[in-house]
């Protein structure tokens, strides 16, 4: 851990000193909010979600992204957390099911027809955030 922090601490250096943009494809989101200053979360090879990294990790817009910070560890051992646990298999990305790629996984409350029938566009939900779900206007 301390030398993945300190390739971190030297990534962030460089790129303030050298104005560097950096394409940082990672799975530990922890990670990502470390070095980040937009956020491309994908699902099935899709981007689902894209927002400013204060914006997401404040208030994600995609109930896959809102899977996903649920599992990011919280150092502190008295905060309560109610980790989202996805039920089923990931699906093929060369055969993905009909309508919204995420839907047979999907634990939305407001889950419907649609969602099976109709696939989402990635569309901005507001200024900024893009999300690409029926129901991004109501987060979960």
């Amino acid at each position: 851990m301390s030398v993945q922090a300190q390739v971190l601490n030297l990534l962030a250096d460089l790129q303030r000193k050298r104005r560097l943009t950096y394409l940082f494809i990672a799975h530990d989101l922890a990670v990502v909010k470390h070095i980040a200053d937009d956020v491309a979360v994908m699902y099935l090879g899709k981007i689902v979600e894209r927002a400013p990294a204060t914006a997401l990790y404040a208030g994600p817009r995609h109930p896959y992204t809102t899977s996903l910070l649920s599992a990011v560890p919280v150092p502190d051992p008295k905060a309560q957390r109610q980790r989202i646990v996805l039920e089923g298999e990931v699906p093929s990305p060369a055969a993905p099911p009909a309508g919204c790629p995420f839907n047979p996984r999907c634990p939305h409350p407001k889950k419907n027809d649609r969602c099976r029938t109709e696939p989402p566009a990635l569309r901005e939900v507001v200024p900024g955030r893009f999300a690409a779900c029926h129901f991004a206007e109501q987060p979960m």
